[in-house]
């Protein structure tokens, strides 16, 4: 039987996939083409993974449990980001400095520290559509 920790999480997780995990626009304005704007996606915030990286907040917004990934316009970003190891049940907290380009889509990335028992160091890579 779960334990009633397990439990909620399985109900955020199926919660969130219901309601559709969604990619928040964080500028004003109609939706514009990916072609005009940068998407920057991590892990979703309740997975259960060995590793998560999770985008927190941009531009001093906090994201939503339901916001995995956000489109932003062309420049310099502020992120926020968790980085959280399972087995060690350790959560580290980065903040980076990041210039994005319209029409590109960015992942963030984690590289541990030996034995994955840390962060040692947070990234935003591209990626392809």
């Amino acid at each position: 039987m779960p334990r009633p920790s397990h439990t909620l999480v399985l109900l955020s997780i199926a919660a969130c996939v219901a309601s559709g995990c969604k990619t928040a626009q964080l500028y004003d304005g109609a939706r514009l083409s990916r072609e005009e704007v940068a998407h920057i996606s991590g892990d979703i915030p309740l997975t259960m993974a060995p590793l998560a990286v999770v985008l927190r907040q941009v531009d001093g917004r906090d994201l939503s449990v339901n916001e995995h990934a956000v489109d932003v316009l062309p420049g310099t970003h502020r992120l926020l980001v968790d980085c959280r190891i399972r087995e060690t049940n350790s959560t580290t907290r980065h903040t980076l400095e990041v210039e994005v380009e319209a029409g590109e889509r960015y992942r963030l990335e984690a590289e541990t520290s030996p034995g994955m028992r840390g962060c040692a160091e947070v990234r935003l890579a591209r990626s392809p559509w």
